[in-house]
């Protein structure tokens, strides 16, 4: 079962690397926001950091509720090879998912994969959750957190990864 997984996540991975292929579009978190807000019944937010990001940092606050799905785990940083059917176990193809990360590199890698496995509105947060680092080396300069949009450290057992 594990090799079955690995195999199509290797595939999908190779597939995005695919001249010409379109990609996901990229929105800051206050665009995001504003997405999921206007249309909460089908626009949403996955968190694809690592667990202790997602609970120690903190992770977007949402009435419908932003999931942990890891796209790859800590410390070795391995792929999840489990990623793509964890998401289409919470969503439909149809639904608008907007990835998001610390600051944007695994959402944009993680959204490729979505969009790869056929789901057809995969966006992905450009500024995520933390944003990039400013002069001073810290992560003070965009990002969900920084531009005061709601986030919480509160954990809710349906929306941790299993």
């Amino acid at each position: 079962m594990i090799e079955i997984g690995l195999a199509a996540f290797l595939l999908l991975t190779l597939s995005t690397m695919s001249f010409g292929a379109e990609g996901p579009r990229g929105v800051d978190s206050k665009e995001s926001y504003k997405m999921v807000t206007d249309s909460p019944t089908d626009t949403f937010i996955i968190d694809v950091r690592t667990r202790a990001e997602y609970e120690f940092v903190g992770h977007p606050d949402l009435p419908s509720g932003v999931p942990n799905i890891p796209y790859k785990f800590y410390p070795l940083w391995e792929f999840n090879i489990y990623f793509v059917e964890k998401v289409q176990e919470r969503y439909k193809k149809d639904d608008t998912l907007i990835i998001i990360c610390r600051s944007g590199v695994r959402a944009e890698a993680a959204a490729w994969l979505l969009l790869k496995a056929g789901f057809k509105s995969v966006l992905f947060m450009t500024d995520s959750f933390e944003g990039a680092k400013g002069p001073d080396g810290l992560r003070n300069v965009s990002g969900w957190k920084v531009n005061g949009l709601p986030y919480t450290y509160r954990l809710k057992d349906e929306l941790l990864y299993r």
